[in-house]
């Protein structure tokens, strides 16, 4: 018994294709216009500053991923240019990002990474920062108290009292 229907060709599937072939396109290049997204270490401390609890968050995230890079960099073979980037990035470090980390330990969600990131540095000027934060009484939480301590140590001997 024949079939009513005519079999298809490969020419069918062209025509329903092309407008959606067309529409990506002009969506290609509304995606390529905007303004790239900045990734620099100067918007990561504004952000660590900024008002945004998230913002801060993620920036002291970024700012510790980054600097753990640059530490691990740092110890490779002398004279290498990925040493001698990551120096650079750690006399970056030194000059910008801790004088923001001393000013964010206020913010409770962010104080522990920016201990951890003040001890990395052995940064000598946020020692009292850092001890005003294990005191007792401080409004500092435990784990935030805990990186203080350890950045403390790194930085050097000081005779703290301990929670």
């Amino acid at each position: 018994m024949p079939s009513s229907r005519a079999p298809l060709g490969r020419g069918w599937l062209l025509p329903l294709l092309l407008p959606l072939l067309l529409g990506s396109g002009s969506r290609m290049q509304q995606a390529q216009s905007h303004a790239p997204i900045d990734t620099s270490n100067e918007r990561y401390i504004h952000d660590l500053t900024g008002q945004d609890r998230s913002d801060r968050l993620y920036a002291a995230r970024t700012l510790r991923s980054r600097l753990r890079v640059a530490l691990a960099d740092s110890e490779r073979r002398e004279g290498t240019l990925r040493q001698i980037d990551a120096l650079a990035a750690l006399d970056d470090f030194e000059l910008l990002v801790a004088p923001a980390c001393i000013q964010a330990l206020a913010s409770r969600n962010v104080a522990h990474h920016c201990a951890w990131i003040l001890g990395q540095l052995a940064y000598e000027p946020a020692i009292p920062e850092l001890e005003a934060m294990v005191q007792p009484g401080s409004e500092a939480n435990r784990r935030a108290q805990r990186k203080a301590l350890d950045a403390l140590e790194t930085i050097g001997p000081v005779a703290v009292m301990t929670p």
